[in-house]
């Protein structure tokens, strides 16, 4: 659970990949501007194999090894942190990195946790899935995602908040006062699928444009004075926020996550992961309280 009104503890979950690496500089520039500590994690994990009636797993001296070596760069990168202002701590899991990375956020009360994403398409995500979607997905905190093609930090003058107005979206809404800069800006995106009639191309429905603008209204009251503007477009949500985030110059994007799991999530899938997959941009995924 987020601290009350503030960023104190941040966690970056890192592979020491350059995606990673991109995570690293902005958890490290959030820490400093909120005056927070900075728990370092990584996880050494492999999972065993079947081939035929045998299990093949690498051996105790080549774990070892590697659990040595991943605490020593984290252990350097610590001291390193911490001799440029930064309060940081580190944990080396040795299991599942979603799970671990999780459940060590859960204990440490984290406030917000970041970490890099290959972004995946295709069978290689199907297959592989993606550590950095299930952990957005599965964190009891806020969750910054981004790849390593992503510009290095910058001040958060203009957001792009999902908003369908449900519960995961105030819980957005709220993040992103948090991370706004003084002075900033708040665009509120909202999707509208269009309705299809036998035989026509795609018609928006006014109801929906209506009950949005109705909506809007009646939340601006609750961003005591930060500014705000509503962006209504139609069409899938993913490819909806992710083209009006460009179109705004938005420095990152700010949604909700439901948090599914099991069969739920494999069948209505999450439109915070399509956009963590694809987005040209920081990603912070909220969680409702």
């Amino acid at each position: 659970m987020m601290s009350s009104g503030k960023l104190e503890r941040l966690m970056l979950a890192t592979d020491f990949s350059p995606h990673a690496d991109r995570a690293l500089e902005w958890a490290i520039a959030l820490a400093r501007r909120f005056g927070a500590s900075l728990e370092l994690v990584s996880s050494v994990h492999v999972v065993p194999f079947a081939s035929g009636p045998n299990v093949f797993a690498p051996p105790a001296d080549f774990l070892r090894g590697v659990r040595d070596a991943t605490d020593q760069r984290l252990s350097e990168l610590a001291r390193e942190l911490a001799a440029r202002g930064v309060p940081t701590s580190y944990t080396v899991l040795l299991e599942d990195p979603s799970s671990g990375i999780c459940a060590l956020a859960r204990e440490k009360a984290i406030d917000l946790l970041a970490l890099g994403t290959r972004g995946r398409t295709g069978l290689a995500h199907v297959v592989l899935g993606s550590v950095a979607e299930r952990t957005a997905r599965l964190a009891p905190c806020p969750v910054l995602t981004l790849h390593s093609d992503v510009s290095p930090p910058q001040p958060l003058r203009k957001l792009l908040v999902a908003s369908d107005f449900s519960e995961p979206a105030r819980a957005a809404l709220a993040l992103a006062r948090k991370l706004v800069e003084p002075g900033g800006q708040l665009v509120l995106a909202h999707a509208i699928p269009a309705i299809m009639a036998p035989g026509d191309t795609p018609l928006p429905d006014p109801r929906s444009e209506s009950w949005a603008r109705a909506e809007y209204e009646k939340w601006k009251p609750t961003l005591d004075g930060v500014g705000s503007e509503l962006d209504l477009r139609y069409g899938a949500p993913d490819t909806v926020l992710i083209d009006a985030a460009v179109r705004h110059g938005a420095d990152a994007i700010v949604m909700g996550t439901q948090g599914r799991t099991g069969l739920a999530h494999m069948f209505l899938g999450s439109i915070a992961e399509k956009v963590i997959r694809r987005a040209p941009l920081p990603v912070f995924s909220a969680k409702t309280p």
